[in-house]
């Protein structure tokens, strides 16, 4: 298969996150496969027009403001250097409109829909644009097929008008650390929050709920991973809240340490707002850690309450405070968790949703043939 793909980013681009990791982990399985695959997307400083990256060629071109137009003027004079046999449009932000560009088969990815949730993260004209462009989706899209990675996130797209019929779930996957370690190891006195810091992933419930929780344990500590447009007011807060010894700013993150920092954690913290699976999680399961979560679409899937952690009505920082106590002073049912967390993780692998993608995308080939 030739196969053209669409995304705001790569997972190069300084600000890439969940959508782009899922992207590249899945698409160069399917490139190792012999398949060629071209991805679109935006540029940034530095970076070059073109490049390799896991077996991907990128194109990069302009920003996110005009990406709609980009690609709108760009797909054709692609598709004749390629000749795609099919597109893929990773639609997490705005709809970049396949339909209508080429009458060539496309696939529609889903990761979430922001819904009312657009307004917490966003100003009012941009929120307003976003959940606008939602509510069209069943008409843009009128005749596409879907591909979603959670049931909630299959549950939402059918509830704005698209067929069931036309939305097919593939799962993320998982790196398959759980079984180089041995489960259930030591903890460490400390929760983690991994993430961008946004508004939206909740890292203001995180914090409040850690400063109630270590009221009654200070020997315990908050290290947050990531770095995104809070980062520099969290800190500000942290030093107003007096918590500057307890609350650990790690920033940005490599592969190795964020598995260090999740396999040593007593719980991760997941009080994101919204999301579409929570892929955290799943990487904490893999190492033998919990996570406390908000009940929300996508995390209400990938946390098995009081199996695999605890979920707790999003926003109620009193309540991810109480979960913090019972995880770390009941280590006899952390324990328990950990392996149940553990035995999940394993279900999923990046080799199985490659190959149902792979799948699925020739399926939609010779349909249109």
């Amino acid at each position: 298969m030739r196969i053209l793909a669409l995304n705001y980013r790569d997972r190069l681009h300084p600000e890439a996150g969940g959508a782009e990791m899922h992207f590249h982990r899945i698409f160069k399985k399917i490139a190792e496969r012999g398949h060629t695959v071209v991805l679109l997307t935006t540029a940034f400083p530095g970076a070059p027009a073109r490049e390799m990256v896991d077996g991907i060629l990128v194109i990069r071109s302009g920003g996110d403001l005009f990406f709609q137009w980009t690609v709108a003027r760009t797909l054709k004079k692609l598709d004749r250097e390629f000749q795609f046999d099919v597109i893929y449009e990773d639609l997490n932000k705005l709809p970049l409109f396949t339909p209508f560009l080429t009458k060539k088969p496309h696939l529609i990815q889903i990761h979430h829909l922001w819904l009312s949730s657009i307004f917490r993260e966003a100003v009012f004209p941009v929120a307003l644009a976003v959940w606008f462009f939602e509510r069209m989706i069943p008409f843009i899209y009128r005749k596409s097929t879907f591909v979603a990675v959670s049931p909630s996130a299959v549950k939402e797209l059918s509830g704005l008008g698209v067929s069931p019929s036309r939305i097919h779930l593939i799962y993320n996957g998982a790196d398959g650390a759980t079984e180089a370690r041995k489960l259930p190891q030591p903890k460490k006195p400390y929760f983690l929050w991994l993430s961008r810091v946004r508004k939206y992933k909740g890292i203001w419930v995180a914090l409040a709920a850690f400063e109630k929780f270590s009221e009654k344990y200070p020997e315990v500590s908050l290290r947050i991973a990531g770095d995104g447009p809070e980062m520099e007011v969290l800190r500000t807060e942290i030093q107003k809240k007096g918590l500057a010894k307890r609350v650990i700013l790690e920033g940005h993150v490599g592969k190795e340490k964020k598995q260090e920092l999740l396999a040593s954690a007593t719980a991760l913290l997941q009080t994101s707002f919204k999301e579409g699976w929570g892929l955290t999680v799943i990487e904490a399961g893999e190492l033998g850690t919990v996570t406390i979560a908000s009940n929300v679409s996508g995390l209400c899937d990938s946390v098995k309450h009081e199996k695999t952690g605890f979920l707790f009505p999003a926003g109620d920082a009193g309540a991810c405070a109480a979960y913090m106590e019972r995880v770390y002073t009941n280590p006899k049912e952390r324990e328990q968790m950990e392996l149940a967390a553990a035995g999940f993780a394993s279900e999923y692998s990046w080799e199985k949703a490659s190959r149902e993608t792979e799948a699925l995308l020739q399926k939609i080939i010779l349909k249109n043939q």
